[in-house]
């Protein structure tokens, strides 16, 4: 069944969130290797790409300074400092294929899923939850992409105050280590199945850029 909606309202927002090492990336990745109908946006960080990420297609990599002009000029929908760097969602990249019909899955971090889902209650929270938070710190030492330093914040963040978001997240879906397909099909699953209702089916025509005052 597809899940594009029939409203012409517009598509639903499905907010996939995660503390890290969680896996929230890759239980994404699987879904877009399937070829599933939906529209993917593509955030904006400042930092350097990873080895293999491609700037355009995984993530913007933009400098701080680029950031904040792109900010002052309406680009994005929500931003957040995450680990010490700026985080935000170009708007075009959820509002056009929303208004076109097409469901939307934005990845983000827990503090930007916490402040759209108070902005638009009728986006869908799903939180991808680690089977522990020790080994969501495993995962995250042993994949060695990150200083000690970050690693240690990024694990304070986590037991601070992003496992508690699961209590506020619409579903959660737990990606137990070496079964990452399992974790796809539940995710997949939400999004074939969840009721369309106004409030869901309105959020494109509600959306709206975040200023720097704001």
């Amino acid at each position: 069944m597809s899940p594009v909606s029939d409203s012409p309202h517009g598509g639903l927002l499905f907010l996939v969130t995660a503390p890290s090492g969680a896996g929230k990336d890759s239980v994404i990745g699987v879904l877009r290797e399937r070829g599933v109908d939906l529209a993917f946006a593509i955030t904006a960080l400042t930092r350097a790409p990873r080895e293999g990420e491609r700037d355009g297609i995984d993530h913007f990599f933009l400098t701080e300074a680029e950031f904040k002009n792109r900010l002052a000029d309406g680009w994005f929908l929500e931003t957040a400092t995450v680990y010490g760097r700026s985080y935000g969602t170009p708007i075009h990249q959820v509002r056009e294929p929303l208004l076109a019909g097409r469901d939307v899955m934005l990845r983000l971090d827990v503090q930007g899923a916490r402040e759209l889902k108070r902005r638009y209650p009728g986006a869908i929270a799903v939180f991808v939850e680690p089977p522990s938070p020790e080994e969501a710190e495993r995962r995250m030492r042993s994949r060695a992409t990150e200083s000690p330093q970050e690693i240690e914040r990024r694990i304070a963040a986590m037991r601070d105050y992003e496992l508690s978001f699961a209590e506020e997240a619409d579903f959660r879906v737990v990606n137990t280590t070496g079964d990452l397909d399992r974790a796809a099909d539940q995710v997949w699953e939400i999004v074939t199945s969840v009721c369309r209702t106004p409030e869901r089916t309105a959020v494109a025509a509600e959306l709206s850029p975040v200023r720097p005052q704001d």
